[in-house]
């Protein structure tokens, strides 16, 4: 799912009703989750606006495109070293190999800063949710406007808003918090997106329905075309389900 969220810069104080987060809470609720419980399962997906990119995991198994938006299902790999490699208009841009364990999940993240192109790698810790609930996390790819903090807030009527500060560019790499998953009662959320404090009466919102015992990932990106002041005001997120 794609949205286009509209950022404006202004200052007031958080009220102390809102729940900060900071580096993410676990679940204990009991795996359901129909991946390889003996060899790791990994999904890829493609954060850049420039076209599909290619996926050949372990030098065989060639997975096709990824496009931007539509990430591919989760797919085996084999306990320990992975090669991964990664083709753009016919070129291998990535060549990389990845240690991976098995009966573990993860989400591998295709960008581009610059003219290089990267992977990350973050472990998905899924737990199915309890009924009623569902479990969200963000990851920050902004790879314009990435010197700016962001915040984002899920706000659902009757529940305490879930709030996300001072997210940045890969931000998971450095704080291994926030690759876990946090969770919140199932249902229809505000989605707010913002830079100094989130007064839902000044910014731009979209609606999110979040179903009972799925889990979530919100991708934010932006656009490569945009400069990285103008790209501030278009961060795009997706929200992409992981089970």
């Amino acid at each position: 799912m794609k949205y286009i969220l509209f950022a404006i810069l202004f200052t007031t104080f958080f009220s102390s009703c809102y729940k900060q987060v900071g580096t993410g809470t676990t679940t204990t609720s009991v795996d359901t989750i129909k991946t390889s419980k003996t060899l790791p399962n990994i999904m890829f997906y493609n954060v850049m606006d420039y076209g599909n990119v290619y996926i050949t995991l372990n030098n065989t198994n060639n997975l096709g495109g990824v496009a931007k938006y539509y990430p591919l299902s989760y797919t085996e790999g084999i306990v320990g070293t992975n090669n991964i490699i990664v083709t753009f208009s016919n070129d291998t841009i990535v060549n990389q190999n990845v240690d991976l364990l098995g009966g573990k999940n993860y989400s591998c993240f295709v960008y581009r800063v610059g003219y290089s192109w990267f992977l990350s790698v973050v472990p998905d810790n899924l737990k199915t949710p309890s009924a009623g609930n569902s479990e969200i996390r963000i990851l920050d790819f902004r790879t314009q406007a990435w010197y700016s903090y962001i915040g984002v807030k899920f706000f659902s009527p009757g529940n305490t808003p879930l709030i996300y500060n001072n997210r940045n560019f890969l931000d998971h790499e450095s704080f291994s918090g926030y690759e876990n998953f946090d969770t919140v009662p199932s249902g229809v959320y505000t989605t707010t997106l913002f830079i100094t404090s989130p007064t839902a009466s000044n910014l731009t919102q979209v609606s999110d329905t979040l179903v009972s015992q799925k889990i979530y990932t919100f991708v934010l990106m932006t656009q490569a075309s945009l400069t990285a002041a103008k790209a501030l005001n278009y961060i795009q997120i997706e929200q992409s389900i992981n089970n």
